[in-house]
């Protein structure tokens, strides 16, 4: 794909860098003479039209009429003048004037955006494109903006199933005032929306696990997701991945020899892909050259997996090329590289041969940082996993570079070794490119719980309180929500502060009100506190949590409600300290297609207050992913407490737990109004499996069970309770799935209604 304009970004590179050395030249030549003497004025000229005003030239400079001259900050003020997007050219003179030196800034401006012109698009409105340039009127033009624009176009061509569709684009000369018109020129090509992929020569993998393995999926009858879209370099993309599925499975010499597409109409295409398998081999064995600086037989060895004897595998071959790069980055050898050879060893067989180029050890120098114009340094180095003098860790360099993409603040991360003066010695630089980290949510929701709900979210996960007024930049995170609706009433707000006193230790603070209508017909619970804990992590999958939690309880009876509810009726203030241990391995929070998480937690409120209780909780859950993309997911839960408050005693039922019974109407329950109570202890686990249907659609089948016990003295009912059903996962909405479920009771006591039950909510369990 084309994309002109009338100065392209290499031809600014170079003249732009010529300029700078020549100012630096000129400069130089005469700084030896004129270094210290005093500025007496700053002129600008300009070639070209006077798209920027002297003003804001100047103003980018710190050189300053009456300050003295300094090469350093004339380098500085070329530098910035280019940085800040204004200039294409700049040169810098200078002339004696009167016992000082007159400074002569010579600039090119960038030319201004003028508007935007389409030709050859049919598909989409001007007005509608137009909305995907970010640019401004009166704003120089950028033309790193102005191809981020044209992706974006390409992007709604190949989201409509128009693949081929190219766009190319040319920025005019500026005219007499500074302006120029960034012209679009686009051939939409034929629509493509892929209808099928088929197979020729496949044996060793059907047709159904080869499509698996493609990022391109035929169209579904579903009008959202992004099947049937198909491009060139998708299509490239595909050809790889189905080459490294045979190469896992011996197949060295497979490749896809011919990809065809044929035309099924005037909107679709099926794609053919032959497929030439070649034939299996095992590996007859492994050598290793080269190695001086190491132990082949106890630093190497022990821990490959490609041995003799083995089915080859590419994976397998790279997990092991890798641990020899690690091992060697690990004592600060950053240039060791592993090269590959393959030699015939008969029918069937091959001899692996990987030839070691250890080059020289290396210490930390210097550690910068770049592009981090909002984060805070300390934000970034705290997770620099090396320090100067040390070795020049690269499995380090691996996880820092981790680390600070993890962090979410950065859009992309770099980090580069840099020679420097010094032989045994490299410097560090990350370079890092910020984006958003605040954002604003709002709107309504609706769950078979709490009923209609607006809510408004504002987060900020790069937050710095002390930062004002931007306040950014800190590392800390901060939440702050509001949810109205017809049964309930919330706000929260929370602040934390991931390296509280510098260490890797989390401290949030929390203050919160909740208004709960919907717990049940005989009474309203309000409750309004504060929190705040520590979050320590214990090793790369525990953590442990300690917190303090003062909360006020108001309970409010209804009217004619029976002498089992009036007794809860008045406020309480209660005082909690609690502990938890969390080990969590799971690999996604939403949806975990393997992993598990373990967690235990006691909370004890009878340091002061109105109630007294000691209360304990334990769950484990499994994620195991089977063929086919179903995934089996395993939960129990056990909870216990010695409160007297219904406040603090175990509910099941609903959305979370049994879903074919009413929420919290699994266990005792008063016998005039048949209202769940509560009870002491509850337990409760969980079978369900999940399955792909469509894009972004998972069906579910699942089976609950559970009991709650230990209520209050007078109530009835109780014992286990079971239920079975069907549901939905509905990933529309990003990462969180909406969860519809209809659960039908199994076993269930005399005062549960026996028929089945409809569940919505938003969210996963935790």
């Amino acid at each position: 794909m084309n994309h002109h304009s009338s100065v392209s970004i290499k031809t600014v590179f170079f003249r732009g860098l010529s300029s700078a050395i020549a100012a630096l030249v000129l400069l130089a030549a005469s700084t030896s003479a004129q270094e210290g003497k005093t500025v007496k004025s700053i002129d600008v000229q300009y070639v070209g039209a006077q798209a920027v005003s002297a003003d804001q030239i100047k103003a980018r400079m710190s050189t300053r009429v009456g300050s003295t001259l300094s090469a350093a900050k004339i380098d500085d003020d070329v530098k910035n003048l280019y940085s800040s997007g204004l200039v294409e050219n700049v040169r810098m003179l200078s002339k004696p004037v009167g016992g000082g030196i007159g400074l002569i800034v010579v600039v090119q401006t960038r030319a201004l955006y003028g508007g935007v012109a389409f030709e050859g698009n049919t598909l989409f409105s001007n007005d509608k494109l137009e909305k995907k340039i970010d640019l401004k009127v009166n704003s120089p033009i950028d033309e790193a903006t102005v191809q981020e624009g044209r992706t974006a176009i390409q992007e709604m061509y190949r989201k409509k199933g128009f693949p081929e569709a190219t766009i190319s684009y040319q920025v005019s000369a500026p005219n007499a005032d500074g302006y120029s018109i960034v012209t679009f020129k686009i051939n939409e090509g034929g629509r493509g929306i892929l209808r099928s992929v088929e197979f020729v020569g496949n044996t060793v993998f059907s047709g159904s696990e080869l499509r698996k393995a493609m990022e391109q999926k035929a169209k579904g009858f579903l009008p959202f997701g992004k099947k049937g879209r198909t491009d060139a370099d998708s299509l490239q993309g595909d050809v790889s991945r189905i080459e490294r599925l045979y190469l896992d499975e011996g197949y060295l010499n497979a490749r896809v020899v011919n990809v065809s597409k044929v035309q099924v109409d005037t909107d679709s295409v099926d794609v053919i892909m032959t497929i030439d398998e070649g034939q299996a081999y095992t590996v007859a064995g492994v050598s290793i050259l080269g190695i001086d600086s190491l132990s082949l037989g106890s630093d190497i060895q022990p821990y490959l997996t490609m041995t003799a004897g083995n089915v080859f595998s590419g994976s397998d071959l790279e997990s092991d090329v890798k641990l020899i790069e690690d091992q060697y980055g690990m004592r600060g050898y950053v240039e060791a590289r592993v090269s590959r050879q393959f030699q015939d060893a008969g029918p069937g067989q091959v001899n692996i041969v990987l030839q070691v180029f250890e080059g020289k050890a290396y210490r930390v120098g210097q550690i910068d940082i770049e592009g981090n114009n909002k984060t805070k340094d300390i934000v970034i180095r705290r997770e620099i996993a090396l320090l100067p003098g040390e070795n020049f860790d690269t499995v380090a360099l691996d996880a820092t570079r981790a680390r600070l993409q993890n962090m979410n603040y950065f859009s992309d991360v770099e980090v580069i070794p840099l020679d420097t003066s010094y032989l045994d010695e490299k410097d560090l630089l990350i370079r890092v490119t910020e984006k958003p980290t605040g954002t604003i949510n709002f709107g309504a929701g609706f769950s078979s719980i709490d009923d209609l709900v607006g809510f408004v979210e504002v987060t900020q996960t790069n937050f710095d309180i002390g930062n004002w007024p931007s306040l950014t930049g800190g590392g800390q995170r901060f939440r702050m929500s509001l949810r109205a609706g017809t049964k309930r009433r919330d706000f929260q707000m929370s602040l934390t502060e991931p390296w509280f006193m510098g260490k890797r230790l989390a401290l949030t603070g929390e203050v919160f009100y909740r208004d709960l209508l919907f717990l049940s017909d005989q009474y309203d619970q309000t409750q309004y506190g504060g929190d705040i804990n520590f979050r320590k992590s214990l090793g790369e999958f525990t953590y442990g949590v300690v917190g303090y939690r003062p909360e006020m309880y108001e309970i409010d009876v209804e009217p004619g409600a029976s002498e089992l509810f009036q007794n809860e009726a008045g406020d309480f203030f209660k005082s909690t300290i609690g502990v938890d241990l969390v080990y969590d391995t799971r690999d996604n929070l939403f949806m975990p297609r393997e992993g598990h998480r373990a967690s235990f937690g006691v909370d004890y409120a009878g340091l002061g207050g109105d109630v007294d209780d000691l209360a304990y909780s334990l769950s484990v859950a499994k994620h195991v992913e089977l063929p086919f993309d179903i995934i089996l997911n395993g939960s129990a839960k056990y909870q216990k407490s010695d409160g007297d408050n219904i406040f603090t005693r175990q509910f099941l039922g609903g959305a979370n737990n049994l879903r074919g019974f009413d929420f919290r109407d699994v266990g005792p329950k008063d016998p005039d109004s048949l209202e769940g109570v509560g009870g002491d202890e509850a337990w409760n686990a969980t079978l369900e499996a999940t399955f792909p249907l469509v894009t972004k659609i998972r069906g579910a089948v699942f089976y609950d069970v559970g009991e709650v016990s230990g209520g209050p003295d007078g109530t009835i009912g109780g014992g286990v309770n079971s239920d079975y059903g069907i549901g939905l996962r509905l990933f529309l909405l990003g990462a969180a799935p909406v969860r519809l479920d209809y659960g039908i009771p199994l076993e269930s006591d005399a005062y549960n209604d026996g028929s089945g039950r409809f569940n919505f909510t938003i969210g996963a369990q935790f």
